[in-house]
Order: C-alpha cells, then sequence, then structure tokens
C-alpha cells in the first residue's frame, strides 16, 4: 500500500480515539495500527526527508531523551515508596510499564510528525489533500455524534456504533446531550474541531471548492455539541480573525455571519450558555459555586495546583506519566472538593503544569520554546489565520489533559510545514 493512501486513512480517522476501537486493555485506534504501519514502511523505504522542517522534529528529539532523566529518577524514587494503597497502580499503571508505555506513544506522535512533513515535503500529498482528508474525518465525526446522540434518544445502545467506553453527557435545557462523539470526552471532540476550523478556514482562503466552504457550518455545528467553553469560544475568536485578515469571498463572510447569530441565539435560549460558562466559572464570578455537580473547572485548578507543588519540590521532574504516583503527598486547593485519588488516576489537566511537573523544568522551558518557533514560522509567513488558531490551541493547554495525543502532532506538521516558506504560503494553492 502506498505511504500516502496510509497516511489518508490516518487523517480520516484521527478522530476515531474512543469509538470504532479494538478493546485489548486500552483502546485500539485504526489510526495507531495504520500509523504504525506508515512508519515502518517509511523507514524500510530508506528514511525520510524533511527539507527546511527538520529543525522542529530534531528539537523533540531532544526533549524525548532529556525527559528520561526524569524519569530515571521518578522510577527509582517510586521503587521507594508504598503504592498499595493505589487501587489503579497495576497492570498498565504498574510505574516501569506506565513509563515505557507513555515512552512508546511518544515515540509513535513523533514518528507522526515526521510522516506528515515527510509526505508534505516530498509531494506525496498536497496542503489542500491533507486538508480535504483531515476535513473528511472531522465530518464524519460530526455525523457520528449526531447519530450517537440519536441512539441514545430512542434508546438504541452505543455498542450498535461501536462504542464500547462510557459517554460523557451534560444537560442543556433538561436535555442530556452526548458531547463526546467518538472521543473520550467533550473536551478532546472540542479541541479536535478548533484545529479542524482552523485548518478549514485556512483552505477556504486558499481554495475556492465548494466542500471547504460547506464544512464550516457542520464544524460549527459539531463544537456547539461538544459543549466545551474554551472550543466555543475559540472557533468564535478564530472565524473573527478569518473574517478581518480577508480572503473570503462577501458571501462566505455573509454566511459565516448569519451562521455565528443563530448559533449565539441557540446558545443563549437552550441554556447552553448557563451551564457551561455562568454554572463552571461560577466560583470565579461570584465566589460560589452554582451547580456542585459541573465543578470541572474547579477540579481542574485543584489538579494543576497539586502539579505545581509537586514542580516546587521537584524542578527536575518526576517522570511523564508520573504525576498522579505522587498526588496525594500534596494538600487539596479546596478542602471541600472530594479527591478520590486512591481509585482513580488523578492527571495535572493542564498541559504546562503536565510537562513542568513531570519532564521539569528544562524540558519545559524547551517545549514553550518549541511552541514559540512554530509560532513565529505562521507570522514570518503571514499565516494569520492559522497564527491566530495555533495561538487559541496553545490557550486551550490551559484546561487540557495532555500534549501526547496523536490529532495534536498531525496539527503541528501542518503549521511546521505550513510556516516553511514565506514566499510559497504566501500565495493561493491550486488543487
Amino acid at each position: 500500500m502506498k505511504l500516502q493512501n496510509l497516511l489518508k486513512l490516518i487523517l480520516l480517522t484521527l478522530a476515531f480515539t474512543n469509538s470504532a476501537t479494538l478493546p485489548i486493555g486500552f483502546p485500539l485506534k485504526i489510526y495507531e495500527g495504520v500509523g504504525f504501519l506508515a512508519l515502518v514502511l517509511l523507514l524500510a523505504g530508506g528514511g525520510f526527508r524533511l527539507g527546511r522542517s527538520q529543525r522542529i522534529p530534531l528539537l523533540w528529539g531532544v526533549f524525548f531523551f532529556g525527559s528520561m532523566v526524569a524519569s530515571a529518577w521518578g522510577l527509582n524514587e517510586l521503587w521507594s515508596r508504598d503504592l498499595s494503597m493505589l487501587e489503579w497502580a497495576h497492570g498498565r499503571y504498574n510505574p516501569l510499564i506506565n513509563t515505557i508505555f507513555h515512552y512508546c506513544y511518544l515515540a509513535f506522535d513523533i514518528g507522526l510528525l515526521v510522516l506528515v512533513l515527510h509526505a508534505l515535503e516530498n509531494k506525496l500529498l498536497s496542503l489542500l489533500d491533507f486538508c480535504k482528508w483531515w476535513l473528511m474525518g472531522s465530518v464524519v465525526a460530526v455525523a457520528y455524534g449526531v447519530v450517537l446522540n440519536l441512539f441514545f434518544l430512542v434508546g438504541l445502545p452505543a455498542s450498535l456504533l461501536l462504542r464500547f467506553s462510557a459517554v460523557d453527557f451534560m444537560n442543556i435545557g433538561g436535555v442530556l446531550v452526548a458531547r463526546t462523539g467518538p472521543f473520550e470526552e467533550g473536551n478532546y471532540f472540542g479541541l479536535y474541531l478548533l484545529a479542524s476550523v482552523v485548518i478549514n478556514l485556512y483552505a477556504i482562503q486558499k481554495s475556492p471548492h465548494r466542500f471547504y466552504r460547506w464544512c464550516l457550518p457542520v464544524l460549527i455545528l459539531g463544537t456547539v455539541m461538544t459543549a466545551s467553553p474554551a472550543a466555543l469560544m475559540g472557533v468564535v475568536a478564530v472565524v473573527i480573525v478569518a473574517i478581518l485578515t480577508g480572503g473570503f469571498s462577501s458571501s462566505v463572510r455573509n454566511i459565516t455571519i448569519v451562521a455565528g447569530v443563530v448559533v449565539f441565539g441557540f446558545v443563549i435560549q437552550s441554556g447552553l450558555f448557563q451551564s457551561v460558562v455562568l454554572d463552571k466559572f461560577s466560583l470565579l464570578f461570584t465566589g460560589g459555586v452554582t451547580d456542585t455537580k459541573n465543578v470541572s473547572l474547579i477540579q481542574r485548578l485543584n489538579e494543576s495546583y497539586h502539579a505545581w507543588q509537586l514542580f516546587l519540590d521537584f524542578p527536575w521532574g518526576v517522570g511523564m506519566g508520573n504525576f498522579g504516583y505522587f498526588f496525594g503527598y500534596y494538600p487539596d486547593l479546596y478542602t471541600w472538593l472530594i479527591t478520590d485519588f486512591n481509585n482513580f488516576k488523578p492527571i495535572s489537566n493542564n498541559v504546562y503544569m503536565e510537562v513542568l511537573s513531570e519532564h521539569g523544568l528544562g524540558m519545559g522551558l524547551l517545549f514553550l520554546a518549541l511552541l514559540y518557533l512554530k509560532l513565529k514560522r505562521l507570522i514570518r509567513a503571514h499565516e494569520l489565520t492559522v497564527a491566530a488558531g495555533f495561538i487559541l490551541v496553545c490557550v486551550y493547554f490551559v484546561a487540557f489533559p495532555t500534549f501526547r495525543l496523536s490529532l495534536i502532532w498531525v496539527f503541528w506538521a501542518f503549521v511546521v510545514f505550513l510556516g516553511q516558506d514565506t514566499r510559497e504560503s504566501a500565495q493561493p494553492i491550486k488543487e
């Protein structure tokens, strides 16, 4: 099978992280199997050629090996501690197995970054081909989310849609809405759709093809369905930037504005604004909690607080994936919040705190430098809409579980390649 065909299949199935998977102790995803095969073919075919894009993957290699210092210390420390109280720290979550798993997956993610850059650099796939297949996957993911809701509405089991794990719901106007789509939770789906809107807006600016224009309302519908405030605000912001920076026809601008007004009206009258903004941020607005069942923001603040305390004690890091083992040694930020860290593996729920506490200060600074380099390249290439979208994804990381999610690395590959050459990327692309 040709490498470009495997890459198209990866792009098409990136959203299916907890649906249409093979449950073998963890959900084995379609793109993982296809990606592994593609990487084997890439290496067997004489390796990869990245051209002007090679600097970023090399620095990620430094991050990969540099993080091993913190992991070596973390493993040594964990072996001296009693972890018997942690019911989850068995099997896959045994410290050694957990560390090996995380490094294998980080290597896979960096491999996907290299794979996409190689395909784009060597013209196995054009930028608009990349956009088309990513967006086809996005449309399929939104359609899956709609059908999932219809199944629950009529009482059909999610297993008929090859969904075997729990589904995340939100009460909107008295109606339970499945907000996960094919993902584990709505927050994941929201980040994916934000990245998809960024890619969609780039494609609209570079190509007159109707497919790209019709994708946008579908992606906006999916974003509303996720009930993720970060995704909703991010999509609104990047669309505004795209309209202000130009590249859209008057008809596209008018359709987008009308769609935005309709969506805004729906969000207000449906109670979604109350649920995802007023109730969720009530502690910040009023000093109290309006809905004690809607405390995800408070939980995230508490987990980030634990990560910060952990970093202050161990600025060299405790090792990738090891945050949860140390969670119980630190007090909660909110004493009334019940934290069951013995039965469920805690995570920092903030990418920056995750990197700082697990990988240490040195790799944390390198992580920030890599994000800065990617943004700098986009601005230099005058890709302001994608640059704005990239910034919004980075802001999203403040309340996101991890950066080790394959769709993030594939999106980063798009960003890195797009920012490599000012002269080429500033021009419209012919299909």
